[in-house]
């Protein structure tokens, strides 16, 4: 499994997409033939970016390759993502970009911006973590919100499938967990996620981007304590200034430690 976030196109160097892009589909590199891209494929959501991305998702396609995705806020709007106003032709564009991807056979249900893929013995659960709060109309306070009916929709959808020896992964744009020493905060109000997703079906894995970086721990949920493995994605994104540039593999069963692949 190869996975990445925060692409940026409109920031980035195509050398790096084709790095990225040739260790993704070889089979030698990627065994599993899985790509996660947790968000931000887009700098100011530009029809010309919306492009790059869609060649980008073709060409992984188009490889036989499994693409697992979830939107982040660069790619409804420009840099400020959702605090001012809605994009509608942004999500138009996304939602364009998703259709192929939903397309998937492994796809076993979407909602929305969200999707729950199976791969093996392997459950990805997508879902978008860009919402604005209900109780602020410019969304300047808690944008970063994945709502409950989200979460309620993922929970009915387990709930109805044979899971046994399977492994759940949350794949989000946003981290969970409150970031200090940068401007990254983490998902407003988790405790929700915890209870009703995590610690009731036993997730072993949350996959997110949007800080920039790549971490991996296996730590607790930072509400409720539940004992997961917390993945990081790095951008290859020219626009970080901060930390190393690259993508990351992991091999299944995804027990081991991902391996950073720097540019």
């Amino acid at each position: 499994m190869v996975c990445i976030s925060d692409i940026h196109f409109g920031a980035t160097l195509s050398a790096h997409i084709s790095r990225f892009i040739e260790t993704a589909c070889d089979p030698r590199l990627n065994a599993d033939a899985i790509v996660i891209i947790a968000g931000d494929m887009t700098q100011h959501a530009s029809e010309s970016e919306y492009r790059e991305a869609q060649r980008l998702l073709r060409t992984l396609l188009d490889a036989g390759i499994r693409v697992v995705l979830t939107p982040g806020n660069h790619d409804f709007g420009n840099w400020i993502g959702e605090y001012i106003r809605i994009n509608r032709n942004a999500r138009k564009r996304y939602r364009s970009l998703m259709e192929p991807v939903f397309d998937q056979r492994e796809i076993v249900a979407v909602e929305d911006y969200d999707s729950i893929m199976r791969c093996g013995n392997n459950i990805f659960v997508s879902l978008r973590s860009t919402h604005r709060g209900k109780a602020h109309s410019l969304g300047i306070v808690g944008i970063n919100r994945i709502r409950k009916r989200q979460v309620q929709w993922a929970a009915s959808r387990l709930a109805a499938m044979h899971r046994e020896g399977a492994l759940l992964h949350l794949v989000t744009h946003r981290s969970l967990w409150r970031e200090s020493g940068d401007r990254h905060k983490g998902i407003y109000r988790p405790a929700f996620i915890e209870r009703h997703l995590l610690e009731r079906f036993s997730f072993h894995s949350i996959i997110h981007g949007h800080n920039h970086r790549y971490l991996f721990a296996c730590t607790s949920t930072p509400r409720l304590g539940i004992p997961i493995i917390r993945l990081s994605l790095p951008t290859i994104s020219d626009r970080n200034r901060k930390n190393r540039i690259g993508f990351v593999r992991w091999e299944q069963p995804y027990r081991g430690i991902p391996e950073f692949v720097a540019l």
